[in-house]
């Protein structure tokens, strides 16, 4: 019977990934002449070629589709011994990995990680922040042991405690035309250009629905990957944006922006602790969740009860 040599078999899973041996030497810290003899070793012993060279790329056979779908399922598997075993020595040990949303990543998580490793010095900790269609696909491929987000496919199977609110407010410069004014009705944002989030951002999906059911144009300023940039460019006059509360504290201080009273808004949205229903959760995680129960709004707990 054939054996299957994991070095091997992470090897070409780096190489599937990218479909590149230049890239995979690269992430691996080989050569690349290193990597294309573990993989030649790996077809050797399973009798069957796994990459084809056409032109200058590199492809997948059939056979390695089929390997590389089914070493995604024997890693994770190891990955959960692992996992198993760490917890027999309790949470103080193990490794810990969060994602999080973009604004709840950069403005509210952060501290939490530094208060809870305090209690646990030696857990192993990495957070993840990126945006809500990002940490989702990190959630599904087991990538993070659980999430901060904001709004959840209805169709992923999870488990969704409710954690902290999120308000969304519309900002702008301090001299702009609708700064100071009461109950602007939102036809008013008619003629208004916005600054927007990358595609798969909760606040620009929150933007988008609330516009088009008030059934009023979105018109676009300029995209920008970060609060930070957009907290700069409606500064700046570039246009005016939604954001959460928690990103403007320092702008509202110094007056560089101002909160737009305007009908609809704040647009009231919620972040959730999220994981798979059958992620088994690693001592050290059931540890963290835990703790951000403890320091989750109870006005949300009473509200989903």
């Amino acid at each position: 019977m054939r054996t299957l040599n994991l070095h091997q078999l992470a090897t070409f899973q780096v190489v599937a990934k990218h479909c590149s041996y230049v890239r995979a030497a690269e992430e691996l810290h080989f050569s690349q002449p290193a990597v294309s003899a573990q993989i030649r070793k790996l077809e050797e012993a399973m009798g069957i070629k796994l990459f084809e060279q056409i032109g200058r790329k590199t492809y997948l056979t059939q056979a390695g589709e089929e390997l590389y779908h089914y070493s995604q399922k024997i890693f994770t598997v190891i990955d959960e011994t692992m996992e198993i075993i760490e917890e027999l020595r309790g949470p103080d040990h193990g490794r810990l990995r969060v994602g999080a949303d973009t604004t709840v990543g950069t403005y509210v998580i952060p501290s939490l990680l530094g208060k809870f490793q305090k209690g646990y010095p030696d857990v192993e900790i990495s957070l993840d922040v990126v945006n809500r269609a990002a940490l989702v696909d990190r959630i599904m491929n087991n990538q993070i042991d659980m999430a901060i987000v904001g709004r959840v496919p209805d169709d992923i199977p999870v488990v969704i405690e409710p954690f902290a609110p999120n308000e969304l407010v519309l900002v702008a410069a301090p001299y702009h035309r609708l700064a100071g004014q009461a109950r602007v009705p939102i036809q008013a944002l008619e003629k208004e250009h916005f600054l927007l989030r990358d595609i798969g951002s909760g606040t620009r999906a929150a933007l988008e629905i609330a516009l088009q059911e008030a059934e009023v144009p979105l018109h676009v300023s300029m995209h920008m990957g970060n609060n930070s940039a957009i907290k700069q460019g409606v500064a700046a006059g570039l246009g005016i944006a939604l954001i959460s509360r928690v990103a403007l504290d320092m702008e509202l201080e110094t007056n560089r922006l101002v909160i737009l009273d305007v009908e609809g808004f704040p647009i009231i949205r919620q972040w959730r602790i999220v994981h798979l229903k059958d992620k088994h959760l690693s001592a050290p995680s059931l540890a963290f969740k835990a703790f951000l129960l403890e320091h989750a709004d109870r006005r949300l707990r009473r509200k989903e009860q």
